[in-house]
C-alpha cells in the first residue's frame, strides 16, 4: 500500500496536463478523449452491466467511481478498435466494457498462465483477430512482456496497447519501465492506473505523464 501511494505522489509531482504536451498526436488524444465529459449513455449501460455483475457476485467488475472504465469507454470510442486482445489474471469483464462504446468488437481472451514461448506463440495464433488494433493487459505480473512481444508480431501502424495498474508492485513498475523502451514503441502515456502504449512510426520517442 505504501509502495503504491508513494508512487502517486511521485506521478502528481511529474505530471502535466495538456499544456506540457508538443505532440499533435498526443494533444488531440488528451483533449478530444482524456479530458472530455464521454458519451452519458455508454456509462449508463457499464453501471447496468456492472450492477448485474456485482449482484452475481463477479467481483472483478470495476466500479465506475475509480474513473478507470469511463476513461476506457472514451478511449475505445475514440480509437474505435475492432480486433481486440485481452492478456489477462482476472475474470475480466473487457468485452463487455468495449461493445458499449464500440458494438462491431471482437474480443478475444487469453490466459496469462506464462507457457512457454512456442505454447504463447500457438495461443496467440490461435485469437480471431489477424491483426491487432488494440491489446489489453489486464495483468499486474511482470511476466507479461513476453505477451507484449508476442503481441508485436500482429501489430499495424494504429495499433495501441493499454496497460492496467502501472505501479501496483515494483515488479510492474520494472515491466514498463521495458515496455517504454522497447525499440518498437514510439509513445506511451502514463495516467497512472492506465499506461497506453502506441508504436506509429511516424512519431518520434516521447514518453507523457497525463493527470487525468
Amino acid at each position: 500500500m505504501f509502495f503504491h501511494f508513494f508512487q502517486y505522489v511521485k506521478f502528481l509531482l511529474n505530471s502535466t496536463n495538456q499544456h506540457g504536451v508538443h505532440s499533435p498526436f498526443v494533444y488531440h488524444l488528451v483533449t478530444k478523449c482524456f479530458y472530455t465529459q464521454g458519451n452519458q449513455k455508454h456509462r449508463e449501460q457499464y453501471r447496468k452491466i456492472q450492477k448485474s455483475a456485482l449482484k452475481n457476485k463477479e467481483v472483478n467488475f470495476p466500479k465506475l467511481k475509480l474513473k478507470k472504465p469511463e476513461l476506457l469507454l472514451k478511449v475505445i470510442a475514440y480509437f474505435k478498435p475492432i480486433n481486440n486482445l485481452e492478456i489477462s489474471n482476472l475474470a475480466g469483464c473487457l468485452a463487455s466494457t468495449i461493445k458499449i462504446a464500440q458494438p462491431n468488437a471482437i474480443v478475444t481472451t487469453i490466459a496469462t498462465t506464462f507457457e512457454a514461448a512456442d505454447d504463447r506463440e500457438n495461443l496467440l495464433k490461435g485469437t480471431d483477430c489477424k491483426l491487432l488494433d488494440m491489446g489489453f493487459f489486464n495483468s499486474t505480473e511482470e511476466g507479461i512482456l513476453p505477451y507484449f512481444e508476442s503481441c508485436l508480431l500482429k501489430i499495424h501502424n494504429e495499433t495501441f496497447f493499454i496497460f492496467k495498474d502501472l505501479y501496483q508492485s515494483k515488479e510492474m513498475k520494472n515491466a514498463w519501465a521495458q515496455i517504454k523502451q522497447h525499440p518498437q514503441v514510439t509513445v506511451t502515456v502514463d495516467v497512472f492506473y492506465y499506461g497506453f502504449v502506441f508504436i506509429r512510426k511516424e512519431q518520434q520517442k516521447e514518453h507523457f505523464k497525463i493527470r487525468i
